[in-house]
C-alpha cells in the first residue's frame, strides 16, 4: 500500500508475429493430421501485389537492361556516326537527318546539341548498346521520342532550320575548345596579353584570324 493507493496489476501485452501465427496453424495442423503446403504460410513477402517487391522487380530488370547507354556504349555510337568533311571527328558529327552537332554540345537545346537515341526504343525491347544507338540533334530526337523507323525526311523535317559555314564552326570551335584543327586550317585563340604584345606565346600554333578583324 502507497500513498496513492493501491495499484491495479498491469496486464502483459503479447505481441504476434507472422512467424507465431504460422507455427501455431502449423500445430493445430499437425494435431488433425492435415497438410500444411508453404501456400498457406503467412508473410508479408508473400503478396505478389506488394509495393516492395514491384520496386524490387523493377530494380532487378534495370540492372538485367540497363536504362541509358554506359561510356563505352556512347564513345562507339559517336564513332559509328558520319564523319563531317573537313571537320575534326572527334569534335564534329553528322546525325542521321544530316545535322551537324558538336561533341561538347551534348544534352541541350540548341541547334548544335544532340542526345544519344535509342533506334529501337528502349520501352519496345531496344537495348542500350552501341549497335541500338545513333546520335541525333536534340529537338529531332525530342520529336521521334519512341516512334520506330522514323523516315529521314521527316527528322529532317523536325531539324533546325540552320546550315553553318565553315568559317561560323571555326569561330564555335575555337569559343568551345580554344582553338581549331581541322585540314588547312590549325589555329588558336590568343590571350589579351598577347594581343597588345605583353607575352608571346610558346605554341608554335599559329593565332586564329577572327572575323572583324579582316575588315580592318
Amino acid at each position: 500500500m502507497s500513498a496513492y493507493g493501491s495499484r491495479a496489476p498491469v496486464e502483459k501485452t503479447t505481441v504476434i508475429s507472422p512467424r507465431m501465427v504460422n507455427q501455431s496453424c502449423q500445430n493445430s495442423l499437425d494435431s488433425i493430421g492435415v497438410e500444411h503446403p508453404e501456400a498457406m504460410v503467412i508473410s508479408e513477402s508473400s503478396d505478389p501485389a506488394s509495393p516492395s517487391r514491384a520496386h524490387r522487380g523493377g530494380e532487378q530488370e534495370e540492372r538485367v537492361r540497363p536504362r541509358f547507354f554506359d561510356a563505352k556504349a556512347k564513345a562507339r555510337c559517336w564513332q559509328f556516326a558520319e564523319v563531317v568533311p573537313g571537320r575534326h571527328p572527334e569534335r564534329w558529327r553528322r546525325d542521321p537527318a544530316g545535322n551537324v552537332v558538336c561533341k561538347r554540345f551534348y544534352n541541350c537545346q540548341g541547334c548544335l546539341c544532340f542526345e544519344y537515341d535509342h533506334i529501337i526504343p528502349y520501352s519496345k525491347g531496344g537495348e542500350s548498346i552501341a549497335e541500338n544507338c545513333q546520335i541525333l540533334q536534340t529537338r529531332v530526337n525530342r520529336y521521334k521520342s519512341d516512334k520506330e523507323w522514323v523516315d529521314k525526311k521527316e527528322l529532317e523535317g523536325f531539324s533546325c532550320d540552320i546550315k553553318f559555314t565553315d568559317k561560323e564552326l571555326d569561330i564555335i570551335e575555337m569559343a568551345v575548345y580554344g582553338d581549331v584543327i581541322r585540314p588547312g586550317n590549325e589555329c588558336r585563340c590568343r590571350t589579351v596579353a598577347e594581343m597588345l604584345g605583353k607575352v608571346k606565346s610558346k605554341r608554335p600554333v599559329a593565332a586564329c584570324k577572327l572575323p572583324y578583324a579582316e575588315g580592318s
